[in-house]
């Protein structure tokens, strides 16, 4: 039962997340855009919350199909491709200004730095974070939370595309052209570079503080997280 409901709590994040994406051109004619903004990070946040805290919960239900704890090379893997996924997860550090509206909320995309590698940074960022943890893991319940992030990333990905061509046209279009969903593939064809200086931000230094500090409370934050029975 448990793989069900995890697999339904990404359907139920792709209804709210993506939902209130696609009609925020509409409702942001009635709704202020900060307003919208704070109502936004309010339901995926109410979402979110509980799918992590069942997922954390019951990590170990269903088969166990491998144990490599206590593998050094293993425990080195997991934690370089689970912070690689954060560098991947996290671009919208670069408009943190606007997540708390500090700034007001715009419509636009971006074509340099982490776009060059990949259009959907955040597909790329999740498979990484889903393969870190089946490794470190191991259990079926695993393969079904990794069904239900990628899936909805993939979705959120054909999502994102579609529209952002209905809002920016030929622009878009043109990124589309230039870029990949796979990483470096792009790249490897000649349609992009990558430019070292665009990596240089100080989004990339708090993104290392995050994971440096999630590394080091790892242990705690699991042994206080909230317990469910259900």
């Amino acid at each position: 039962m448990s793989h069900l409901i995890i697999v339904l709590f990404a359907v139920i994040f792709a209804f709210a997340h993506s939902g209130m994406a696609a009609i925020r051109p509409s409702a942001e004619k009635y709704i202020p855009p900060r307003i919208y903004r704070v109502l936004f990070v309010i339901v995926s946040f109410l979402v979110a919350t509980p799918w992590l805290v069942y997922l954390v919960n019951h990590r170990y239900d269903g088969i166990i199909l491998f144990n490599f704890q206590n593998s050094e090379i293993i425990h080195l893997i997991v934690l370089i491709l689970a912070s690689l996924a954060f560098f991947f997860l996290y671009p919208g550090t670069f408009r943190f200004s606007e997540i708390v509206t500090i700034n007001k909320p715009t419509q636009r995309f971006y074509t340099k730095g982490i776009m060059r590698i990949t259009r959907h940074p955040q597909l790329t960022g999740m498979s990484l974070w889903c393969l870190s943890h089946f490794l470190w893991v191991g259990s079926t319940f695993m393969i079904a939370t990794s069904f239900g992030l990628i899936g909805y990333h993939l979705f959120a990905a054909w999502h994102s595309d579609h529209r952002r061509l209905k809002l920016f046209g030929q622009d878009y279009q043109n990124l589309i052209d230039q870029t990949s969903i796979f990483p470096f593939k792009a790249i490897f064809q000649g349609k992009q570079s990558l430019p070292i200086s665009e990596f240089v931000d100080k989004a990339y230094f708090w993104v290392i503080v995050f994971i440096s500090t999630v590394y080091y409370f790892h242990p705690w934050i699991y042994e206080n997280f909230p317990k469910w029975n259900i």
